[in-house]
């Protein structure tokens, strides 16, 4: 008994040994890959790297080294060398610490000659008998006689599922490796008196501190907030030993984890499949696999992590961006356990001052030709590149789908306090509202700031802050602002003020000129533009020379008349106003100015904008004006539009007649315009009042005052006096007889 004893105690150790390699992973022979457990024993040590014939027998010798590897007994073994009680172990060699340590433990003895028999071959019963002891049972916890009752153990534990061996069979070193492999991830009996047989929730892997299998969920690379030399898992932070080993994100690592070190890396659990977003509409990924599209639904079986935060299901789909990866842990995608969500991985970030549009080089950035370069969600091109502008190079976790993104995001302002905390400064504050620092930034720089002055902090992709500048004035924020008028087409708008989408903006004279119906990219400080940044699109422009209905005519560049009618859009703008198709039609008329925008497709309008034809500051005609008849005569307006007529005779405009030089915004086509109402009668009253007037009541009717008559005619005036009201187009007062 004392032999058999032994023997079972040495079979249970080395059994022991092998499952903890192998606790993580599915049983092996379900499948019947016996490659896998295999691998993951080499990988632990438990079996030799160097065997390469894994379906010859496993010996003695090899299961004593297996279990004292398995049972995390290794140091031990080796201060235990230097004797032996067997004349077939050699004394300071390496399997007399394996038997040492085993026979002190009680589990290995030898056989009934005394030796120990290193090449004799393990038998079935032997190691099933050692693993189910190594599980914490014994005999007294099993019913029957030995070896049946051992065997019968380590099929209820899902031991020795499918292998097909009896109770005398010789193991081979391939069904050994699947055995230990199943034991690692067998749950260890829990404690209590001799006679309980329920299994604890600890498994036997855990329970012997060998390996913990560890899912990397982010690395330095992937998540700025880990230092090079850590990894976060799903078991926390952990620091690697030699930062030499990098570690794949996504990927599940068998290693040694001592005080929250990683000490030792064994190896790969599982092969991962990576795919990168291209976009993403509702739950399908669409994505390219060798140069194709390709889309996956995402299975909804499995686990979502990102940044170390299990995430909902429902949140992956608003959680996923372009560049985004999702690294599954098996090749079939939908079969795997979990999948590890990866932002893109940025360069060092690279401050676009002073960058030339004809280099293909900033700082470690290269153009290629085929670069694509991406600000706000579209493509630029280098010479879009602000002064301002912070820029990555870009990738998938894998080092692929490159491109470079181009961030425009500062914040101006004065410094009201600079952020400490007791170690090191750590952020600042900006008009008392705070940013940190990027691991990127220039701390040294600070010591050239002081509180209270204005400066320009640029932020990078993650709104961290990567570098300070002085600034003189606040240049604002940029944004994309529709040109809808300016004073040329309304009478409202000062002459450095114009009319946009986003409401009136005011602009400096060195600016440059915008034109009305365009797209450009501005700062603006409050309402006043800094910079004109660039124009964002071109335009179709037409002057509508004839309507009829919903056709109308226009003129090209060769004179020749076609035919038109107001195309669909997305937006329409008439008079700064967004209105509706049927606003817009009725809206235009003669000389009205079309201007249409292409949208990002090129195959339909992104919006349109009317706009009234420009009438001149008006101005009545009298006869023996030589001057202003020079002027008529002269002029490129080629017609006169009067009494609802036209005629090519300017003799038709008669004293009093109130005459506008009328044309499209471009200048294309010009006529004369004549007003010849004028209104008799005697004065009633002034409004508000008569020093400053608005408007004035003759015969009981109220006629407002135009902005461009000359309130002095009024100061000899006087209620009950009789006047002449010279009235323009827009029905009001321009001159007063």
């Amino acid at each position: 008994m004392k032999f058999r004893k032994s023997t079972l105690s040495i079979f249970l150790i080395m059994t022991l040994f092998m499952s903890i390699i192998n606790s993580s992973f599915t049983f092996a022979t379900d499948a019947f890959d016996y490659s896998a457990a295999v691998l993951r024993m080499k990988q632990l040590g438990i079996l030799d790297s160097s065997v390469s014939n894994v379906t010859k027998v496993m010996t003695r010798g090899e299961f004593a080294k297996a279990v004292v590897i398995a049972d995390n007994l290794i140091d031990v073994a080796s201060a235990v060398e230097g004797s032996t009680v067997f004349p077939d172990v050699a004394s300071y060699s390496a399997l007399s610490g394996y038997v040492n340590i085993l026979l002190n433990k009680q589990l290995i003895s030898g056989m009934a000659d005394g030796k120990f028999h290193p090449e004799a071959s393990i038998t079935y019963s032997e190691i099933c008998t050692a693993l189910v002891k190594l599980l914490g049972y014994a005999d007294s916890d099993l019913k029957g006689t030995w070896p049946s009752n051992y065997l019968s153990k380590a099929s209820s534990l899902k031991i020795t599922d499918n292998l097909g061996l009896k109770k005398n069979d010789k193991v081979t070193i391939r069904n050994a490796a699947v055995m230990f492999d199943r034991l690692l991830n067998t749950n260890v009996k829990s404690g209590g008196t001799s006679g309980t047989n329920n299994a604890s929730q600890v498994m036997f892997s855990d329970s012997i501190n060998l390996y913990s299998d560890c899912i990397i969920e982010d690395n330095s690379e992937s998540y700025s907030n880990l230092a090079s030399d850590e990894v976060l898992t799903d078991k926390g932070v952990l620091h690697i030993a030699d930062n030499t080993s990098k570690l794949q994100v996504g990927t599940t690592y068998r290693l040694k984890i001592e005080d929250g070190e990683i000490t030792k890396v064994y190896g790969k659990v599982k092969e991962t499949e990576t795919i990168t977003v291209n976009s993403m509409v509702g739950s399908i990924i669409y994505y390219e696999e060798a140069g194709k599209e390709k889309n996956m639904t995402l299975p909804a079986s499995i686990s979502y992590y990102y940044h170390g935060e299990k995430k909902d299901y429902k949140s992956v789909s608003s959680l996923l961006l372009t560049n985004m990866s999702i690294i599954f842990d098996s090749s079939t995608n939908t079969a795997g356990n979990y999948a590890v969500i990866t932002d893109p991985i940025y360069s060092k970030p690279q401050l676009a001052s002073d960058f030339n549009p004809l280099s293909d080089k900033l700082g470690d950035i290269t153009f290629d030709a085929d670069t694509k370069i991406i600000k706000n969600g579209k493509t630029i091109t280098k010479g879009q590149i602000n002064d301002m502008d912070v820029v990555y190079s870009v990738t998938d976790i894998n080092g692929n789908n490159k491109y470079v993104l181009v961030v425009e995001n500062y914040i101006e302002g004065n410094i009201t306090a600079f952020l400490a905390n007791a170690y090191s400064s750590n952020g600042i504050q900006i008009d008392k509202t705070s940013y940190n620092y990027s691991n990127d930034m220039d701390i040294a720089k600070l010591s050239s700031f002081t509180a209270g002055e204005l400066v320009a902090i640029i932020l990078g992709y993650d709104g961290k802050v990567v570098d300070i500048k002085n600034i003189d004035h606040k240049a604002g924020s940029i944004g994309e602002y529709i040109i809808l008028g300016n004073s040329k087409t309304s009478d409202n708008l000062a002459d450095n003020e114009i009319l946009t989408d986003k409401g009136t903006l005011t602009y400096m004279n060195d600016l440059g000129s915008l034109e009305v119906g365009s797209k450009y990219e501005l700062y603006v400080n409050d309402s006043l533009i800094t910079k004109i940044n660039n124009k964002e699109n071109s335009t179709e422009n037409y002057v509508i020379t004839e309507k009829t209905g919903l056709e109308m005519k226009w003129k090209n560049n060769n004179n020749e008349v076609n035919s038109m009618k107001l195309p669909k859009s997305t937006v329409y703008y008439y008079h700064g106003k967004n209105v509706n198709y049927n606003t817009a039609v009725a809206a235009i008329n003669a000389f009205s100015s079309i201007i249409l925008s292409k949208g990002n497709s090129n195959e339909e309008y992104e919006y349109v904008v009317i706009v009234d034809p420009y009438f001149s500051v008006p101005k009545v005609f009298m006869r023996g004006d030589t001057e202003f008849w020079n002027e008529i005569q002269n002029s490129k307006y080629s017609y006169v539009y009067r009494d609802e007529m036209y005629t090519m005779n300017p003799f038709n405009i008669v004293s009093y007649d109130v005459v506008y030089f009328v044309s499209d915004i471009w200048d294309k086509s010009c006529y004369i315009y004549v007003n010849n109402k004028i209104v008799y009668g005697f004065i009633d009253s002034f409004a508000p009042s008569k020093i400053n007037p608005s408007s004035i009541k003759v015969n009981g009717e109220t006629y407002e005052l135009s902005q461009y008559l000359d309130k002095t005619k009024l100061s000899n005036s006087y209620t009950g006096q009789s006047i002449k009201l010279i009235i323009g187009v827009d029905g009001k007062v321009v001159d007063v007889y």
